[in-house]
């Protein structure tokens, strides 16, 4: 790989003699991982990553596409090193506790999905992502996860700048120069410059002062990126202490796992340099805000429209009721033609939110109604407490379930009629309506496999 001399020299520099190892690192090839759904995938051996229960290394990158569980939200295919988020939620933020978390920049979805199952159903997580077509990847893939407590948005970080100590955590893994993945992407390699980097930096402070209003007191800030570049990971740190008078938190890492800690001025970061861990180069802190924030962020003056749902009547809900396993903190909700599923805690951030920022998801979307039917959603069938043996079930094979998903004509004739879920391996897909005589696939189009 041809690397950039400048960016070399820079290496020299930062790592003095161990830049050598991590430059030849780059001729490597990247380790394939995944990070599996345990309440839909509870038996998996492989070899573990060991900064994560539920990591797990590939010996090779098959062709994910074709595998129905990985429609179906058993696993997640995420690299290795960002997994680490694991510790700081495992470390410093109880499971039992009740909190929120905002995912800043959060598309595709690999963090947020692995946040929903460190968290309780009685905690909630907002996922954001800018741009309107990468937030809709987002949304599938929180959607097929199917944990239930995700707000999905679609908004720049300045709208958040108006809310006052929402969060008790934000995560905000921030666009870099994406050193880190040099091995992986080689535009990224043909993109690099040190102008680009430093713009990444400034970018990178004004994200952060839009989010700072919105955190707790003595909440904490995780903040990771893709770079090795001081001016994106360090000096950022050091600028969050100096200007905002946030402390620095240390997390116990064991030195078999060849994280590389940084530590100045009781500030921590930890760097994961290729030639030492099996996984790409990455950085991540963690901090804590000291004091609250001095004023709020300058109003925008746009309001987006209200996602605010209103609560259904027993009667009107009572057939879908056993449709799921249900907890006493959630209910169902309508909004427009869909009914949701979410819990009080969704609710009380909804009103946070509303106006403020685009709302595009939340909670899960059980069903839609027409002429009277309570027609099942997507969602439903991906949910993870999905109560699956109040449906008809179809048991597909591996061909019937790769054409269902291809969202092709099922030639299958069943003698039950109606609504059918779609299950491969025991794990549900989507739903077919039976109608004797055929089965209309009712997957959805956008989510349908292309080009196989």
């Amino acid at each position: 790989m041809n690397l950039p001399q400048v960016f070399i020299d820079r290496l020299q520099i930062q790592f003095a003699t161990k830049s050598a190892d991590l430059v030849a690192s780059f001729n490597e090839s990247s380790p394939t991982s995944i990070r599996i759904h345990q309440k839909k995938l509870n038996e998996y051996s492989g070899e573990k990553i060991p900064w994560s229960n539920s990591g797990y290394y590939l010996p090779e990158r098959p062709l994910f596409t074709i595998d129905p569980l990985f429609h179906a939200g058993c696993y997640y295919v995420q690299e290795a090193s960002s997994m680490f988020l694991e510790q700081v939620f495992t470390q410093l933020l109880s499971k039992e506790e009740k909190i929120t978390v905002l995912d800043l920049c959060a598309a595709p979805g690999g963090k947020s999905t692995h946040i929903s199952t460190l968290i309780n159903d009685k905690s909630v997580l907002v996922s954001n992502e800018v741009i309107a077509s990468r937030a809709n990847i987002l949304k599938e893939n929180i959607i097929k996860q199917g944990s239930g407590n995700v707000i999905v948005t679609n908004s720049d970080a300045k709208y958040f700048s108006e809310l006052s100590e929402v969060f008790d955590c934000i995560v905000i893994d921030a666009p870099c120069s994406g050193e880190g993945l040099f091995r992986k992407d080689n535009e990224a390699v043909k993109e690099w410059s040190a102008d680009q980097a430093h713009f990444c930096s400034i970018r990178q402070q004004r994200i952060l002062e839009d989010v700072i209003p919105c955190l707790k007191k003595k909440g904490l800030l995780i903040y990771s990126t893709c770079t090795f570049n001081p001016e994106e990971n360090e000096m950022q740190l050091k600028w969050l202490k100096e200007k905002y008078g946030f402390s620095g938190v240390q997390l116990k890492i064991e030195n078999s796992l060849n994280i590389d800690e940084w530590n100045e001025d009781d500030l921590y970061g930890y760097r994961f340099l290729p030639n030492k861990i099996k996984g790409e180069g990455f950085f991540l802190a963690v901090l804590r805000k000291e004091e609250p924030a001095s004023s709020l962020g300058n109003s925008t003056n746009k309001k987006f429209v209200s996602w605010m749902p209103e609560l259904c009547i027993e009667k009107e809900i009572s057939p879908i009721r056993n449709w799921i396993n249900q907890n006493e903190s959630e209910n169902i909700y309508k909004w427009k033609e869909n009914y949701f599923l979410m819990s009080n805690e969704q609710l009380k951030m909804m009103n946070e939110l509303s106006d403020r920022v685009k709302i595009i998801y939340a909670g899960v979307d059980l069903a839609s109604k027409k002429n009277d039917e309570f027609i099942p959603s997507p969602a439903l069938a991906l949910f993870e407490r999905i109560n699956i043996s109040s449906f008809n079930n179809l048991n597909l094979s591996i061909e019937q379930a790769l054409s269902f998903l291809r969202k092709d004509s099922l030639q299958i004739s069943s003698l039950e009629k109606g609504w059918m879920l779609a299950v491969f391996e025991n794990h549900p897909l989507g739903w077919v309506k039976s109608l004797g005589n055929r089965m209309n696939n009712y997957f959805p189009m956008e989510w349908r496999i292309k080009n196989y």
